[in-house]
């Protein structure tokens, strides 16, 4: 059996999806090294992610199933199984940190050159950049608002892809994880992040915060707690240029249409497409984005979904048909 054989029978869509942007964003690094700092460190890690995709077990090994006696082991178990099967969201993590080295790689004697085009569309739509428009309308009340549905992405990152993951339990049913619909969900929101991060070294921008004499003109936000995390959150993991598409509008809404996908998980679909909703304003309101980096990003986790979804029901029914032909004849299968 061939490798691509061996790895066709392992994976599933979302890890050709990793490897395939693992391996292309290597190849970027790789030729245009000369401005990218730390660019050894970066392949290697590129490497080993895709050895370690080709080499861990596939979903539903053994090892999964397997009973432990303690609460502790148990707990441990299902946490790796966890990690095992969303690790998607921790390569977003990782993708987009990169884009700190990465983004102005391309175009290295015009950093962040698609900057300007931002300002002049938003001032096309709007009349002038929503920045100033938005101006008059800060105080501290709807600062913290405008903050705390900014931070909501996180809750709809994570609070999304683990209720995927645990489902919900019907009466009389035993739950089961992954629950119905997670491979959906997983895979569009890894499809939809890698939308948007694969568009950052070629249209390199800042956000409106970033600009110093925009800034000037503007008075300072003051919240309270929200306000707070958010600027340390800010303060200690921002990267510079991964601005358009906008990357948290494309996985929030990734996350809403791929729970969409299972009448399981309607309500949850909702619930965080209100959040989702009040964050792609935010974004705008706390000035970490252009306005035009929003339906960009939505389009990015619209198609991550409608792509990424329909590749796992067509894997789906593809397997269900194998499932049904004669042992003798499955080897065979063209």
């Amino acid at each position: 059996m061939s490798l691509i054989e061996r790895l066709r029978a392992r994976w599933v869509p979302i890890d050709w999806i990793a490897a395939a942007y693992t391996v292309w964003m290597g190849l970027l690094i790789a030729w245009y090294s000369a401005p990218v700092p730390e660019w050894r460190r970066l392949l290697l890690i590129h490497l080993g992610i895709v050895l370690t995709l080709m080499i861990i077990p596939p979903r539903g090994a053994p090892w999964e199933e397997r009973r432990w006696r303690w609460l502790w082991q148990r707990v441990l178990h299902e946490l790796v199984r966890f990690v095992r099967h969303a690790y998607p969201l921790l390569l977003a993590l990782f993708f987009f940190e990169e884009g700190q080295f990465t983004v102005n790689m391309i175009f290295p004697e015009t950093p962040y050159w698609f900057e300007p085009h931002l300002y002049a569309a938003d001032a096309a739509i709007f009349g002038d950049v929503p920045v100033r428009l938005m101006h008059g309308w800060v105080t501290p009340w709807l600062t913290e608002g405008m903050h705390f549905f900014y931070f909501s992405y996180y809750i709809i990152l994570i609070g999304g892809t683990a209720l995927a993951y645990v489902g919900y339990r019907r009466q009389q049913q035993p739950l089961k994880t992954p629950a119905p619909g997670f491979e959906e969900t997983i895979t569009s929101l890894g499809l939809a992040f890698i939308l948007a991060f694969a568009a950052y070294p070629w249209l390199a921008a800042r956000g409106p915060w970033e600009n110093p004499q925009l800034m000037a003109e503007m008075v300072p936000m003051r919240g309270w707690l929200f306000t707070w995390m958010m600027d340390r959150i800010i303060e200690h993991g921002a990267v510079s240029g991964n601005c358009f598409p906008s990357g948290h509008v494309a996985g929030a809404w990734a996350i809403v249409f791929g729970l969409a996908w299972t009448r399981g998980h309607r309500t949850m679909a909702y619930v965080g497409a209100f959040l989702a909703a009040g964050m792609t304003v935010a974004c705008v309101y706390t000035r970490y984005h252009h306005a035009v980096d929003m339906p960009a990003g939505f389009v990015c986790g619209a198609l991550g979904a409608l792509i990424g979804g329909g590749l796992v029901r067509r894997r789906r029914g593809r397997a269900d048909v194998y499932s049904l032909l004669p042992a003798r004849t499955r080897g065979r299968r063209s």
